[in-house]
């Protein structure tokens, strides 16, 4: 005899994790149509100063964001064999992000994602969505739509900052 079991699974939400720097954030992985290898990139002079330039994909032409330039990091000067582009849709416009490594697709509990209390700082809050713990990792949930669309320049955080602990 099956005991019916009145709680509803909890909702989970799927997470691409990349790598800038040293620090680890993730993009809901529905807003990613695909990840590919860097491009040869055509620059693009009047575009924000973080905007890469534009790739040729497929006969779509598509604007590039290099993200360390994007958070104030120098250049990758190490291997960059493990750079990729993110290939994301926002509001029907299709963006790449040029990031060091994408490291993993994360799933967690929606009620495991939660405000950073760090991010009450007026000059970082619309970056960032949220933190999830995962692996004894702090993956930080980046709001893409307004880092592509800000003038503004982004400074990274540590997941210390992040969680509202002294650095």
């Amino acid at each position: 005899m099956e005991v019916a079991n009145n709680s509803s699974p909890e909702e989970i939400t799927q997470l691409t994790a990349f790598k800038v720097g040293d620090e680890e954030y993730v993009v809901d992985i529905l807003r990613i149509r695909e990840i590919i290898r860097p491009l040869p990139v055509t620059p693009v002079r009047r575009g924000p100063r973080f905007v890469e330039g534009v790739i040729s994909l497929r006969g779509s032409v598509i604007p590039v964001v290099d993200m360390r330039r994007r958070f104030g990091l120098p250049p990758l000067e190490s291997d960059s064999s493990k750079r990729r582009v993110i290939i994301l849709v926002i509001d029907g416009r299709v963006l790449g992000l040029i990031v060091d490594a994408v490291t993993e697709v994360v799933r967690v509990p929606k009620t495991s994602i939660r405000p950073a209390p760090g991010f009450l700082d007026a000059d970082r809050a619309p970056y960032f969505m949220g933190v999830c713990h995962h692996k004894q990792r702090i993956l930080i949930l980046l709001n893409v739509r307004n880092v592509v669309e800000s003038d503004e320049e982004i400074n990274v955080m540590s997941p210390q900052q992040v969680m509202g602990d002294p650095a």
